[in-house]
């Protein structure tokens, strides 16, 4: 994933830091040897710390609508064709909330020196 993916990615942005959470793999010696030697910056994360991506929420109310349909999806393209109809579905005034708490969450985070901020 790393040497097809994310490295010519990375290499096609003018100026990049790349970010990941402290999940196991992301911290195996050789996924960070493999950005040492790629001189690729990692923006400090801090362990057990907050998720503030907005993308994480937008999931989750795609998923409450995924399951929701009956009967289960039978093949991959039906299960892509409701994912893609489901995110469709979002409200785009709820995707705007989205966008519009983050100061609140990042206060949040920041007033619990990191930590979960019950947001």
């Amino acid at each position: 994933m790393l040497e097809p993916v994310v490295l010519p990615y990375l290499q096609g942005l003018a100026t990049a830091i790349s970010k990941q959470d402290n999940a196991r793999p992301h911290v195996a010696r050789i996924v960070q040897r493999f950005f040492v030697n790629h001189q690729i910056e990692l923006l400090p994360w801090p362990a057990r710390s907050s998720v503030l991506s907005p993308i994480e929420n937008m999931w989750s109310m795609v998923a409450q609508r995924l399951i929701q349909i009956t009967p289960p999806a039978a093949t991959p393209d039906q299960i892509w064709q409701r994912v893609e109809a489901s995110w469709s579905a979002v409200p785009q005034e709820h995707i705007q909330s989205l966008f519009e708490s983050m100061p609140r969450h990042v206060a949040a985070v920041n007033s619990n020196n990191g930590g979960y901020s019950g947001c």
